[in-house]
């Protein structure tokens, strides 16, 4: 089983029948919308967002029917559920490939290939120049990419150290991997004496098929983010010096961003609806993503302490995210609005026992 399939499979058992394929789609695909942020949040699959950002309609529908046909997903009309079959597969997948979860694309998606273009360039020319020599074609033409890595250059007398600290760092983190991720990682950089290789060339070298090569590429660049912005930063502080060059993705909509901004400045519902001549729902919409995303947002104005209750009791025995049928069980004094606040505001784990802020 590839990873593409490996992947789906985990998306259906989180789904569990209550989202379509387009729900999944548009998650793998990266489509950054409140529901797309939302449902990422409420099943616990936001580190799968632009998993396959690339993936077509037509080729998901390929991967989805074969895994059909090998009896490892049912079709419930017009829902898909993972079968026994599958999720012996599924189990067997998680054991071969437990690192997947590093993968974070919802924070990392846009800072994955400006860190991929600056490692390359970074580690190629300390390569050259720790060896004096200054003749050689970059590893990426990208003017951005070059003015970071002139930025943070460490001097001539401190090159060798810090050459050695950086790979240091990297066996550190490197190490603790299965071999097929860090090798790949390997074989796509370039050093003194070598090109670094393509996706389809490391794929060839490692019997692996191409897309397993990039995502295990584009797995370790998460990994080797996370360790370096994370609590572990000072432990790698050559990783984490390059990181800062970068911009990490806000896991906000550019527009729910905005009216987070107005809201930090003490604008009311009411009054941002008016300041962005918005639609009430799409205001909405920007909040429930807010209460995922900033636990610094209270709901309280929004939801009581009685309404989140009567919330968290449905959501408990009902045991499903439909929001219809919580909402049917609750009657027309508790709005959808509502109720997405108060899964939002759950937590990753689903805490939804916690009191509001």
């Amino acid at each position: 089983m590839n990873t593409r399939e490996g992947l789906l499979l985990y998306c259906f058992k989180k789904f569990n029948g209550e989202r379509s394929l387009s729900g999944i789609l548009h998650l793998i695909n990266g489509k950054k919308t409140s529901q797309t942020l939302s449902d990422g949040h409420l099943f616990e699959l936001s580190f799968l967002f632009a998993v396959f950002p690339g993936l077509g309609r037509e080729e998901f529908e390929q991967t989805v029917n074969h895994l059909v046909e090998a009896h490892f997903v049912k079709k419930l009309k017009d829902r898909y559920i993972i079968s026994e079959e599958g999720e012996e597969q599924l189990t067997k997948f998680l054991k071969e490939r437990p690192y997947i979860f590093a993968f974070n694309g919802l924070r990392y998606r846009d800072a994955e290939m400006p860190f991929s273009r600056l490692l390359a360039e970074y580690i190629q020319a300390l390569s050259y120049s720790t060896r004096n020599v200054y003749d050689f074609l970059p590893a990426t033409r990208d003017p951005v990419t070059h003015f970071r890595v002139k930025r943070i250059f460490p001097k001539r007398q401190e090159r060798q150290a810090v050459a050695g600290r950086l790979y240091e760092e990297f066996f550190a983190l490197l190490s603790k991997l299965p071999e097929p991720y860090a090798e790949v990682f390997v074989l796509k950089l370039s050093r003194y004496g070598r090109t670094g290789l393509t996706n389809q060339q490391a794929a060839a070298v490692l019997g692996l098929q191409e897309e397993d090569a990039e995502f295990n590429f584009r797995f370790v660049l998460h990994y080797l983010l996370k360790y370096a912005e994370g609590r572990e930063a000072v432990t790698y502080p050559i990783l984490n010096r390059l990181v800062n060059c970068l911009e990490v993705n806000d896991p906000l909509t550019v527009s729910a961003q905005k009216t987070w901004r107005l809201l930090k400045s003490g604008k009311s519902m009411e009054q941002i609806i008016s300041i962005r001549r918005m639609k009430r729902s799409t205001i909405e919409d920007h909040l429930v993503e807010i209460s995922i995303h900033r636990p610094d947002f209270s709901i309280r104005p929004y939801v009581s302490e009685q309404e989140h209750a009567r919330i968290v009791t449905a959501f408990q025995q009902l045991q499903t995210k439909k929001l219809k049928r919580i909402k049917e069980s609750l009657g027309d004094d508790i709005s959808y609005f509502k109720i997405r606040l108060v899964l939002g505001r759950a937590g990753d784990r689903n805490e939804t026992g916690r009191s509001i802020k």
